[in-house]
């Protein structure tokens, strides 16, 4: 081999390696002036920290970093600004003033917990704040439901005992599922609300099942929108909307006082000893030419 070629050659090897070597170099020294920047003031407080300061000034000077660092404090502050911004922009108006209920002084509730879908409450789930609930309680809970629908199925059990729910209207709060037999694998466990405890009370609430009304013939589509098992069990000013086995009344004694009850077939039954006082008993059965499309109650013992 020809001892010029392979000098020539190699020469510009170790130039391209030094180039390298230089660039790499350059490059952890400004990530070193980049840290000496954010350290050195905060570990120093007097005497020498004013060389090293002049120093590090010196050389940002003579470079374009000092530059490209104002653009990135800039830019840091700007976004803290505007998440911050966010923030409030995104925190929910509460009004504490509309939680003033006179029930609890009624009732001399020891417990009251406040549901919002908002977020200005204790909880946002009715499910969460009933599991908060103490068990076998002997003195009452108070459960305030803002206005809104509250999309979830709900089961107060039975060692839930003497609990009270209050809505703001029953055209205002709506507990709402969609379940039915079909989905569930049987009627009575197609509801939106179900009730196992005693003394349960509910004022100014509905309870929804937005199933929908179903075809003529159609099997399965039962769809309940409260179940209530709990013995003595009051319902004041409440809503139950539904289609088809609305409100399944199914054991105990139980009061609704000036309520809603909306459905079209059987929309009233279970063996519930119960009196309904002042409601009203809307029926949404379509017309048929002949025959009959829609019935009130399925067990006839309404009097």
């Amino acid at each position: 081999m020809n001892m010029d070629n392979h000098l020539s050659t190699s020469a510009p090897i170790r130039s391209k390696t030094n180039l390298c070597f230089w660039v790499c170099a350059f490059v952890v020294a400004l990530l070193a002036i980049f840290l000496a920047v954010h350290t050195i003031p905060s570990l120093c407080t007097e005497g020498p920290c004013d060389l090293q300061e002049a120093i590090v000034d010196r050389l940002l000077n003579r470079s374009s970093l000092r530059h490209l660092l104002s653009v990135h404090r800039r830019r840091s502050h700007h976004h803290h600004h505007h998440r911050r911004h966010d923030d409030k922009r995104h925190k929910p108006e509460c009004n504490s003033t509309k939680w003033d209920s006179k029930i609890a002084s009624e009732y001399n509730a020891a417990l009251v917990f406040i549901v919002d879908v908002k977020g200005c409450g204790n909880f946002s789930h009715l499910q969460d704040a009933v599991n908060a609930v103490p068990d076998y309680s002997p003195s009452r809970t108070l459960i305030l439901v803002d206005s809104g629908v509250y999309r979830e199925k709900v089961v107060i059990a039975a060692n839930k005992t003497n609990l009270i729910i209050q809505g703001q209207g029953y055209n205002n709060t709506f507990i709402s599922w969609n379940d039915t037999a079909n989905s569930t694998g049987g009627t009575i466990h197609s509801f939106s609300v179900a009730i196992f405890s005693p003394n349960f009370t509910a004022y100014n609430i509905s309870f929804q099942n937005t199933a929908g009304p179903p075809s003529p013939g159609m099997v399965g589509a039962q769809a309940v929108a409260l179940r209530i098992d709990g013995d003595q069990a009051a319902f004041y000013g409440c809503g139950f909307y539904g289609a088809q086995d609305t409100l399944l009344d199914n054991k105990g004694k139980h009061y609704f006082k000036e309520c809603f009850i909306e459905g079209s077939i059987d929309f009233i039954f279970g063996n519930g000893l119960s009196l309904y006082e002042d409601c009203t008993i809307n029926s949404i059965a379509k017309e048929v030419p002949r025959g009959i499309s829609g019935a009130i109650t399925a067990h006839a013992k309404i009097r």
